[in-house]
């Protein structure tokens, strides 16, 4: 039985793949910044109980954070998710809040891997399209995006626009050279995969304490049907033209421990055309059917009106099929993806009570 290590276990893509590990016959530890989080998440996954433990990281990029981890216990693979997050208002400062975490957060992992991890064969890393793009019109329009294409951005870019966003996306290329090199360099004795999803879409399983804030696509997809629009909103205000199924993302993940073709790779994964009226069309068809047809009816008059504005989306050209193809992704529709996650955001809006 196969023992994995995943860091930032408590967040909305750990807990998929979590849950993708132990069905897979994984038994799995986790990395939390603080022992309530895990017990949290056991908490919403009892079943999980045997299976899942935790281990305490308080700072993912102090040098040497994993040492005695990996020296405790032996791992076959590890899973590291754990990255710093956009959506957090006090990340204003490029170097300390982005770059130096990114970066160090990924050189930590792999360095203490590289000298007390000997059982470990595999590391998969979440990556970001973001390593690619900002995601504007101009470079959607010009780029065919490939496993070989970075983002032109550099620090001094990022210093300059004094943008959370901007920071975000240059700090998520260089945290993706800053292992390619540790991988040319140090030659480790495991094979290293990053998978590079775009937005990321899906039920979310991870604990939840406010209906106010899930996890950021997540929220997303809620504002659509929580009234906060009276019109399909313009895809380029809050969304990039491209999606994967956090369920296809965990399998994705999984596979990429183990498949030989995977090994030492960049992979785009997913790819999937994405506008905010092909969400809201999705949403309105499941909202008029039955519940015993698959539908959503509690969904009736809560979505907001199709003006039909947002129909010329600049459409990305993203070539995902190699990542795809070698991870054999059979990839989710929409329905399954946006009337999954929207029947599971409904139940906990009955749990919270809109609080």
């Amino acid at each position: 039985m196969p023992h994995t290590l995943v860091t930032g276990a408590n967040a909305f893509v750990a807990a998929h793949i979590i849950s993708e590990l132990i069905a897979e016959g994984h038994t799995v530890t986790g990395s939390v910044r603080r022992n309530s989080a895990g017990e949290a998440l056991l908490g919403t996954h009892p079943e999980w109980k045997g299976k899942l433990d935790f281990v305490v990281v308080e700072d993912y990029a102090k040098d040497g954070a994993w040492d005695k981890i990996f020296k405790n216990e032996q791992f076959d693979h590890v899973v590291h998710v754990a990255a710093p997050l956009l959506d957090n208002p006090a990340n204003t400062d490029f170097d300390r809040d982005f770059l130096q975490p990114g970066v160090q957060s990924n050189i930590s992992l792999l360095r203490s891997a590289a000298a007390y991890a000997a059982t470990v064969k595999s590391i998969a890393i979440t990556g970001s399209v973001n390593s690619m793009t900002t995601g504007s019109p101009e470079e959607l329009t010009a780029t065919v995006f490939t496993n070989e294409t970075w983002s032109n951005i550099t620090q001094d870019d990022a210093r300059k626009a004094q943008n959370a966003y901007i920071s975000y996306c240059s700090s998520k290329k260089e945290a993706e050279l800053a292992v390619w090199e540790f991988v040319k360099t140090e030659k480790p004795h495991f094979t290293v995969t990053v998978l590079l999803p775009a937005l990321i879409f899906g039920p979310p399983i991870q604990s939840v304490t406010s209906i106010k804030k899930m996890n950021y696509s997540t929220d997303v997809l809620y504002s659509l049907f929580n009234g906060t629009y009276a019109e399909v909103p313009f895809t380029h205000s809050f969304l990039f033209p491209s999606y994967v199924d956090v369920r296809d993302l965990a399998t994705a993940h999984v596979r990429a421990l183990t498949v030989p073709g995977a090994a030492n790779k960049r992979f785009l994964v997913g790819g999937m055309p994405l506008s905010a009226s092909s969400m809201v069309s999705t949403l309105r068809a499941l909202s008029e059917k039955s519940e015993e047809d698959g539908g959503i009816p509690a969904l009736k008059g809560r979505l907001p009106e199709d003006t039909g504005k947002d129909v010329g989306v600049v459409p990305v050209r993203m070539e995902a099929g190699e990542g795809n193809e070698v991870l054999g992704l059979a990839l989710s529709s929409m329905q399954e993806t946006f009337g999954d996650a929207a029947r599971k955001v409904l139940e906990l809006e009955k749990t919270f009570g809109g609080e």
